[in-house]
């Protein structure tokens, strides 16, 4: 990715780079003498600090594009095409917040959501998602949210809830659904009602969302190859900027030798060619980590919790962007290939059935995403990118099934029709607010049948 400032400039710029000659000896940090395996020491360290070194890129990006701190930016259009994220859903509209929490605890104020579903999500610096606020983990009655940093001690406005954060740097993340096209003023102005203000200045200080189209292209597929010197002075950085704690300090010590928060330019004993090597490596397993697993020809991650202790999974999750949901909060089944183990391509044709009584069991919502091969939504004649529990006019079988077509040409009758890209194509079948058939891995998604041509 390329980026305004040289990417050292910028964090120098922002406070997020320490010089690694002049980095302060860290008191949570501790020495080891077992200096052997090196190189595996800093594989190991670079997949644990993969996810922290984004975060640091992604606020470095954030700043050269003026985005402020505590601040909340809103996209009140659904996904299209034009939004360079992959993997958006298409159900509702995005926002999203940096917040500082080094002055002091940040309030969320949202308003009655009726009954329909929202989320804030509240993810560390390390991208654990440790937080949530919305339908399902706080209801949708209007309420006050305390975000505060892991040093903080003060009280509390009256009726407001405290939310502890790890780190005091937090990505905030908030979906609103739309239910159908009539239905986006209605969550637009849901949005427009959610406000954000230092507690030190509450409640005068509540500042609404700014609209700013396709606010999360500020949150574009990282780019994490490239110098591993680099990489691992910002890791040295930020470790000292949001030190780790609980069980993500227990991690970080096995990766001492490196003197990772204690001056790693200036004493770390692996060579240049070593470190570069040890970081490609580090890449290639996450790559190539089974993040999922196969659930009759889907793939599906039920592991996804508010800390993911294995580096490596944590690493791979987060690898494409933060803001996968926690399985309690969405679960994501995934297909590449159809039901003969074929790769899904717009030159044939499927067919996805849900046999009567059989529709995902969800309390929230239910949506069938089509992507192409690189996992970004794909221009079509009718503007579909899914088809879900809202869609109009879907026709149901005699029988009571929902039969959907995905193919690449426009067929006899559209009214079912998931339009594919002429090539590779990928599809997301999103369940929001699973059920316990979904939990307990009770339901399976249906087959994706290859048609005769």
């Amino acid at each position: 990715m390329s980026y305004d400032l040289s990417r050292r400039q910028a964090l120098l710029a922002t406070g997020l780079l320490v010089a690694g000659a002049t980095a302060p000896t860290c008191a949570w940090a501790q020495d080891n003498d077992d200096e052997s395996d090196l190189e595996d020491v800093a594989e190991d360290a670079a997949i644990w600090g993969l996810p922290l070194v984004q975060t640091g890129r992604y606020i470095t990006l954030a700043r050269a594009k003026g985005i402020k701190w505590n601040q909340l930016y809103l996209n009140q259009t659904l996904a299209t095409p034009a939004l360079r994220v992959p993997g958006p859903n298409v159900d509702t509209i995005y926002g999203f917040a940096w917040l500082d929490l080094s002055a002091g605890p940040v309030v969320l104020d949202v308003p009655d959501a009726g009954d329909r579903y929202y989320s804030f999500q509240f993810m560390d610096a390390y991208e654990n998602t440790f937080a949530y606020v919305g339908r399902r983990a706080t209801g949708t009655s209007a309420g006050t949210f305390v975000i505060a940093g892991p040093d903080w001690d003060g009280s509390l406005p009256t009726g407001a809830k405290r939310i502890d954060a790890p780190t005091n740097a937090v990505l905030v993340l908030t979906r609103t659904l739309v239910k159908g096209p009539k239905d986006l003023p209605a969550a637009q102005a849901l949005q427009d009602a959610y406000t954000l203000s230092p507690l030190a200045n509450y409640p005068a200080g509540k500042k609404a969302g700014v609209v700013e189209a396709n606010v999360l292209n500020i949150l574009p597929a990282p780019d994490l190859g490239g110098s591993a010197g680099e990489f691992f002075d910002e890791l040295n950085s930020l470790v000292t900027l949001y030190p780790p704690r609980g069980q993500e300090l227990a991690e970080f010590r096995k990766f001492s030798a490196l003197r990772l928060g204690r001056g790693f330019s200036r004493n770390n004993k692996l060579s240049p060619n070593a470190l570069q090597e040890a970081l490609e490596r580090a890449l290639q397993r996450v790559k190539a980590a089974k993040v999922s697993e196969d659930d009759d020809g889907w793939r599906v991650n039920y592991h996804i919790t508010n800390f993911i202790a294995d580096p490596l999974l944590r690493a791979g999750v987060n690898q494409f962007g933060p803001g996968a949901n926690i399985a309690e909060e969405a679960l994501y089944f995934t297909a590449s290939h159809d039901s003969d183990g074929q790769l899904l391509d717009g030159s044939q044709r499927y067919s996805i059935t849900f046999p009567k009584g059989q529709l995902p069991p969800v309390d929230a919502f239910w949506s069938l995403i089509l992507y192409g091969a690189d996992f970004f939504l794909v221009d079509n004649p009718i503007n579909r990118y899914s088809i879900n529990d809202r869609t109009e006019g879907l026709q149901f079988d005699s029988d009571g099934a929902l039969r959907i077509i995905i193919q690449h040409n426009l067929p006899a009758n559209a009214a079912n029709w998931l339009p594919a890209p002429a090539g590779p194509f990928k599809l997301i079948l999103r369940t929001y607010q699973p059920g316990p058939e979904l939990l307990a891995r009770r339901y399976k998604a249906p087959y994706i049948v290859r048609l005769a041509a």
